[in-house]
């Protein structure tokens, strides 16, 4: 019996039980041995070893990944392009949620502000001025071209996903970087904005680099982090925690804190607070009840 070729290659898209890998140059269907399937997930951007098979290749081991996110369920990811416009009006707590995904996997961080083409330089300044400290921004318009270039620049030689809201032109984004014809719905005259069409994860090549484009999403969980764990996702709060009168201080309740009186000279951004505020309060809720 001629003995099977054991190849290295990666996840590129997963549709019911079937995987496109691709690996020395070249691109294979494959499907996950039964072991595999009852044991941890595939997700798209897994590096796995695949005996080359006809029809279909069989992947026999997922190799260890540097990160992983969920909804989008990717992984490997150097950069993520978090994808905000003014309609759908931004969703800041889904934003400030992914970004601390992102610190905590150890990826790089884009907020993209698309379709400036509805919206005035002020409104869009105000909305990124929060975030430019500790995360890289652009401005652009997948209607017009505008900064697609230099967008295409910031992920050269990385493989980069695409995650945000529905409707927000992830989909028009990729199609302007990657020349692409994917489908995206025509704009409604009354709301501004597209359905989302995405139905999978799936890796193209663009601008010297890859991307992942995912199914819009209205929801992340954060609940692998404990309470006291968030101040550490949060770039700002950083320079202050030794301010604070107490060592373990939350910034919520906490007497003579450090990043409270911060925010009372304008030093941290009000909004980001309240959110920080919310999502403490969120995951102490879920670890209280998950202790009683």
């Amino acid at each position: 019996m001629k003995r099977s070729i054991v190849k290295e290659g990666q996840i590129v898209k997963i549709v019911a039980n079937r995987y496109t890998v691709a690996g020395d140059g070249k691109v294979y269907t494959a499907f996950a041995r039964g072991r595999l399937r009852l044991g941890e997930d595939i997700f798209v951007g897994d590096m796995v070893e695949f005996e080359v098979q006809k029809p279909l290749s069989v992947i026999c081991r997922v190799l260890p990944r540097k990160n992983k996110l969920i909804r989008p369920y990717v992984a490997n990811i150097d950069k993520a392009i978090i994808v905000i416009a003014k309609e759908p009006e931004p969703d800041l707590l889904l934003l400030d949620k992914i970004l601390l995904n992102c610190y905590k996997e150890g990826i790089d961080p884009v907020i993209c502000y698309n379709k400036t083409d509805l919206a005035g330089p002020e409104e869009i300044e105000n909305t990124l001025k929060p975030y430019k400290e500790f995360a890289e921004t652009v401005k652009v318009s997948s209607l017009t071209g505008e900064n697609i270039e230099e967008l295409g620049r910031m992920i050269e030689g990385s493989l980069a996903c695409l995650a945000g809201q529905s409707a927000v032109g992830k989909t028009s984004i990729l199609n302007s970087l990657a020349g692409l014809s994917l489908k995206t719905d025509e704009l409604s005259q009354r709301i501004k904005r597209g359905k989302n069409t995405t139905r999978h994860v799936e890796i193209f090549e663009a601008a010297g680099g890859r991307i992942a484009d995912t199914c819009g999403f209205s929801m992340l969980e954060t609940v692998e982090l404990e309470p006291g764990e968030l101040i550490y996702y949060y770039p700002e709060f950083l320079p202050l925690q030794n301010k604070c009168k107490y060592k373990s201080c939350t910034h919520t309740a906490e007497p003579d804190c450090a990043v409270k009186e911060a925010l009372k000279e304008g030093g941290v951004d009000k909004g980001r607070y309240e959110r920080y505020t919310f999502i403490y309060n969120e995951l102490k809720e879920f670890w209280d009840k998950k202790y009683e």
